[in-house]
């Protein structure tokens, strides 16, 4: 049965921005009763009065930094409390750093992007499911990326983290089905969004360019992930144009190997 989003009890991550606050924007129009979360409270405070203004129910406001252990676990049983239930999760948050992994290595800044990508994703879905479980029905949401099939020089933290969540994201599918719990992975392209400035730290070859692609824009990406929660998809890619790395693997690759002629793969 199509999914009713009016009165569903969503929790967003990573909603002060970009995706996730404009996502945040349709699922406050659809009737949904929201809890969102992200780092940076200012950010959520004007997008609590932007939703508001616009006449839909005010969301619990949860300021948490994922990046941190235990975090993800504390807030998803925080709004649990606070609604009741979740009846739908999206872990959308993510974080981005360029710097080669050969140098790199397991340090500090790289596994908070692991616990930011991959750990608290994992955290939210095991603190909620049990409740989802018990009451027969429930979505997780997982954002991955398109980089996921692209070995990006420089980004390749985030590439594995995005590839780490896409292969859980199919296992949960299997583990959650009997449970009448839906698993849907959201695989955006190129958006326009704040991780897009990563782009202007990478360190590229002399007399070099990125090229510069058009960009999705974040509420083109929200529509069309309440396209696929209304409509019980199991994967939304958006722009249709990124299913290309996906479903053909070696163009992925062809895509990294060239990346790889401009920009300095092995600068630190």
């Amino acid at each position: 049965m199509p999914l009713d989003l009016r009165g569903a009890r969503i929790l967003v991550t990573g909603a002060s921005s970009g995706i996730g606050r404009s996502l945040a924007l349709a699922l406050a129009r659809e009737g949904a009763r929201l809890a969102l979360l992200a780092r940076r409270m200012p950010l959520l405070e004007s997008l609590r009065d932007e939703i508001v203004a616009a006449g839909a129910q005010a969301p619990l406001l949860l300021g948490a930094d994922l990046g941190e252990p235990g975090a993800g676990r504390q807030a998803a049983l925080e709004a649990e409390a606070a609604l009741g239930g979740i009846d739908v999760l999206v872990n959308n948050a993510g974080m981005s750093i360029t710097v080669p992994q050969h140098l790199a290595g397991d340090s500090a800044e790289a596994r908070r992007l692991f616990e930011t990508n991959y750990w608290s994703p994992l955290a939210l879905v095991a603190a909620l499911t049990p409740g989802m479980r018990q009451r027969g029905q429930g979505v997780v949401v997982n954002v991955t990326s398109t980089l996921q099939a692209v070995p990006m020089p420089q980004v390749g933290y985030y590439c594995a983290s995005k590839s780490a969540l896409s292969r859980a994201t199919q296992v949960m599918r299997h583990e959650l089905r009997d449970h009448g719990i839906r698993v849907m992975e959201v695989v955006p392209g190129g958006t326009d969004t704040e991780t897009r400035q990563q782009d202007e730290d990478l360190p590229l070859r002399p007399g070099k360019k990125l090229p510069k692609p058009p960009l999705a824009s974040p509420t083109d990406s929200a529509r069309a992930i309440v396209r696929g929660l209304k409509g019980q998809a199991q994967r939304v890619v958006y722009p249709a144009t990124s299913l290309l790395p996906l479903e053909i693997p070696v163009t992925g690759r062809l895509i990294g190997r060239l990346a790889a002629g401009i920009i300095d793969a092995g600068a630190g």
